[in-house]
């Protein structure tokens, strides 16, 4: 009996229907992650205690009290501090360093960096930053040049001339 005594109607029940998922759709869906990437970024506030070893890009805002060794570059911001050796490919100083530095191509000195330490480079810049300690000019690394293999001779006959 329906509601004040009229008649109930009846609507026919239909189930919805589902597609089945496969196991592979179901990660499809799932949002990707992110690509990893080659740079380091010790923030500011951070203090990172340890060897700090690796390649690609670090760049330091926080401190670091350790050795740096890196086949890439390193950047000491102006809010940067590294207490402890570096050694790397490319160094930039805004921030501070206590430390020596090996910089196999270059070393640069900002204005507002200091380095407290003896430094070794093959191209140094100082724009009028402070260095306490000795600077050793290192030998240009040998580039291997390897020079395009040489074109195949053309044949006089394989040339086609146009009308001009």
């Amino acid at each position: 009996m329906g509601f004040f005594g009229g008649q109930t109607r009846q609507e026919p029940m239909t189930t919805p229907s589902f597609e089945e998922e496969t196991f592979e759709d179901a990660f499809d869906s799932l949002p990707k992650l992110p690509q990893p990437q080659d740079n380091t970024i010790i923030a500011k506030g951070i203090t990172f205690i340890g060897t700090v070893e690796g390649e690609g890009i670090v760049q330091i805002e926080g401190r670091v009290e350790g050795e740096i060794k890196l086949k890439g570059s390193v950047t000491i911001t102006t809010t940067g501090e590294v207490k402890g050796p570096i050694t790397a490919d490319s160094v930039r100083v805004a921030g501070e360093v206590q430390g020596s530095i090996t910089a196999r191509d270059n070393l640069c000195l900002e204005r507002t960096g200091s380095i407290h330490g003896d430094v070794s480079t093959c191209s140094l810049v100082v724009e009028n930053g402070r260095l306490d300690g000795s600077s050793k000019m290192l030998a240009a690394p040998e580039r291997t040049f390897v020079p395009d293999p040489p074109a195949p001779p053309v044949d006089s006959v394989d040339l086609e001339f146009g009308a001009d």
